[in-house]
Parts: C-alpha cells; structure tokens; sequence
C-alpha cells in the first residue's frame, strides 16, 4: 500500500508540474503575441511614415518636353533624340478645359491611366505614335535597337516614366517602357533609379526593343504622352503621374 501511494503522491506531483509548465508556456506564448503586435504596431507606423514622406516628396524634372510639342518641321518631338524610330506622328492634342464626353476615346484612355479624366487638368499634351525598327538594322541585325530618349544628369534617385499604349510588333521594356505588355489599354509605364553614390553620372532614358535577328520590314508601333525623368521617388502603383516642372540649366528654355 505504501508504494502505491509513493506512486499515487508522485503521479500527482507531475501533474501539478505539468500544469505549472503549460501555465508558464501559455503566459509566454501570450507575453510572445503581445510583442508581437507591437513590433507589427511599430512596422506599421514605420510603414506608414515612409509612404506618407513619399507621397510628400518634391518632383522636379530632367528631361525637357513632357507635353511632347512638335519640332519647327512637325515630324518629332522637339528635344527628344530619335534613336531607331523609323517615323514619328503627332495624332492628338489632349486638351485642358473640355468636358470628358467631348473628347476622343484614346484621349480618355490616356487620362485615365493617371487618373486624370476630367475636365481641368496641369497643361494640354501631345500624343505620338512611333515606328521603330525592331533591331539596329544593316549589319547590327542581332543587336537591339532603342526608342526615342534624352540625355539627363543623374544627380540623385529618380522616376522615369511615360504614358504608353503598344500597338504591333516587338514590345519595348526598360525607362519609360518598363512594364508595358501588348494587348493592353494605355498604361503608366516607368521604374525608379538610383545612383548610389555615384553623383557626377548621367545616362539616356531610352526604352529597348529587343528584336534581334526580326527582319527590318517588322516594325514596331507605340503611342505615347508624357514622358519625363523626374527626381525622387513617385509611386507609379497609383498613376501618380502628371507635368512636373521643369528643372534645368539657366540658358536653357523649359518649352512646355
């Protein structure tokens, strides 16, 4: 009788044991969760303050041109270098002031891709629509070609963007091409670009057309309003996109 209840006394023992230790994991596994939430609690508003001092940012452009005005002769953009785009077409001017009704269905397609489909807006634009060759033609058939660009210092992290609808042909990508796909209405295309540490810098921003070995006779065709690099960081997720002021040299006229 004396080892049983030995046993009994030491069954009981380790039950009382095992409820102190599950006690004690649930207070941990509840004093766990509630740091939990507050990391996540912190994270959010750590989130939240990023994103607001991103909305909060100054856009200051680069590039020359946005509203893509014709040169003297109306057969390209005035300042924008023409790459390998075979022909060039002014095909409609996107006017402020006018009742959304009363404009062209492209003109609202390209509105609305940064929403933008009212009646008043920053300035009127142009819309072009390029030709390009597919690849550098001639003897460089297997090296791509590139679309119309401008040359811009890059002085510190930067967007580049453009309001693009593709047509036919090899779909262009990078600048303000990047992440534009066939078959798809005008759409805000574009990505950011940062320097580093490397300030006395400056590129291109001229999107690719990878058509390497394609015939010369395969051209490609886009449409395209407002295209810019511009400084800092612009969400482009939510067609935060518009005509930003100009930035550049002193002798060197804004245009648009």
């Amino acid at each position: 009788m004396a080892l049983e209840q030995d046993i009994a006394n030491l069954v009981g023992k380790a039950e009382e044991l095992t409820t102190v230790v599950e006690n004690k994991i649930s207070d941990i596994d509840s004093k766990v969760a509630q740091s939990k939430t507050k990391v996540d609690g912190y994270i959010n508003q750590v989130n939240n303050y990023i994103n607001s001092a991103r909305d909060k940012q100054s856009h200051f452009r680069l590039t020359k041109n946005q509203a893509l005005i014709a040169n003297d002769e109306g057969s390209f953009p005035k300042y924008w270098s023409g790459g390998f785009v075979k022909s060039a077409k002014l095909i409609e001017t996107v006017t402020t002031g006018v009742e959304p009704e009363q404009r062209s269905a492209l003109a609202r397609e390209f509105l609305q891709a940064i929403n933008s489909d009212r009646k008043y807006f920053a300035n009127s634009f142009k819309i072009w629509e390029l030709e390009y060759y597919p690849n550098r033609r001639g003897e460089n058939v297997n090296l791509y070609a590139y679309l119309m660009y401008q040359y811009f210092r890059a002085p510190t992290h930067m967007t580049i963007a453009g309001i693009v609808k593709h047509i036919k042909g090899v779909v262009p990508d990078n600048w303000w091409c990047h992440g534009l796909k066939a078959g798809e209405p005008a759409k805000l295309c574009g990505h950011t670009y940062g320097v580093d540490t490397l300030r006395n810098a400056y590129s291109h921003c001229h999107p690719y057309v990878r058509g390497e070995g394609k015939p010369e006779t395969e051209t490609g065709i886009i449409q395209v309003a407002l295209p810019a690099v511009v400084t800092g960081d612009v969400d482009l997720s939510k067609g935060q996109w518009g005509q930003f002021p100009y930035l550049g040299d002193a002798d060197q006229n804004a245009y648009d």
